[in-house]
């Protein structure tokens, strides 16, 4: 990925192949709609302006990188075994091999026996055997959700078919926006993972009391609001944070201060946590 170069009045550069591209962005001090937030500097971590930029530079050269499965089936199979828990190249690994044995038998994921069954043996990622973390009970989630996924319909508008993928087992409404921004490259739903919503905490997009488990929707809209006033899309931002916030340690994220806020504004700092490279 390219970094940014910001000249006084916020154009930001990128080169792509032989071509010199810009971004003109508002100045730092301008506020961007929501409430006192400002867009800060592009060359800043966690800024408005740094995830504009970002998702800028990412849809010019990765803008279909998300994509997974070529079926629904395949898009559903995936997310199922990765997310919270689950390090991506582990989950990644786990799909390979059921994937396979669905391409050689379409019923064979549909027997709870035989899918735990593959998730049970150690798997191959790199030079390394490992085995998959919830091997019995994703095991029977992928048999009864690949299953119930034959009387979904698979044409219906994108929040439709995302509340729908929501009665399938083992899917809730983070995994199900998943499957429908891979699939359909959707922009109408956010994957609110531990790293997305951190990072939109740290620019109080939030209010504290609010929690995924049970204000999903309003954070999810507060989400996609934010990406409006930046003009980011929504499908790339939530790629792009996850990718960022993944990598940085507790004493970066706890030092960021929102622009058009103070440390003293800041009513609670955010929660202590381990990192974890999911």
């Amino acid at each position: 990925m390219h970094h940014p170069v910001v000249s006084s009045n916020q154009t930001v550069l990128a080169m792509v192949g032989d071509d010199t591209l810009s971004l003109s962005l508002p100045s730092a001090d301008t506020r961007i709609g929501i409430r006192r937030l400002k867009w800060g500097r592009a060359e800043e971590l966690g800024t408005p302006a740094y995830w504009c930029s970002q998702v800028w530079m990412w849809g010019l050269e990765q803008p279909d990188h998300y994509k997974l499965g070529k079926t629904l089936e395949e898009e559903v199979l995936a997310c199922l075994l990765g997310g919270y828990g689950i390090p991506a190249e582990v989950g990644l690994a786990a799909y390979e091999r059921l994937r396979k044995v669905a391409a050689e038998d379409p019923d064979a994921l549909c027997d709870p026996v035989r899918t735990v069954d593959l998730l049970s043996s150690p798997l191959d990622v790199g030079a390394r055997k490992v085995r998959y973390r919830f091997a019995q009970q994703k095991g029977k989630y992928v048999a009864a959700a690949l299953s119930e996924l034959r009387s979904v319909n698979h044409e219906a508008p994108d929040i439709e078919l995302r509340d729908a993928l929501t009665s399938l087992s083992g899917i809730g409404l983070k995994t199900a926006s998943w499957v429908v921004r891979n699939w359909r490259r959707s922009d109408r739903v956010a994957i609110l993972d531990i790293h997305i919503v951190r990072a939109a905490k740290m620019l109080h997009l939030f209010p504290n009391a609010w929690k995924v488990e049970r204000n999903y929707r309003e954070m999810e809209k507060a989400y996609l609001d934010f990406a409006s006033a930046i003009s980011a899309q929504p499908s790339l931002l939530d790629s792009v944070m996850w990718m960022t916030m993944r990598q940085l340690s507790p004493s970066i994220l706890s030092s960021f201060v929102a622009p058009g806020y103070d440390r003293r504004s800041v009513r609670k700092p955010l929660e202590p946590f381990v990192l974890q490279l999911t």
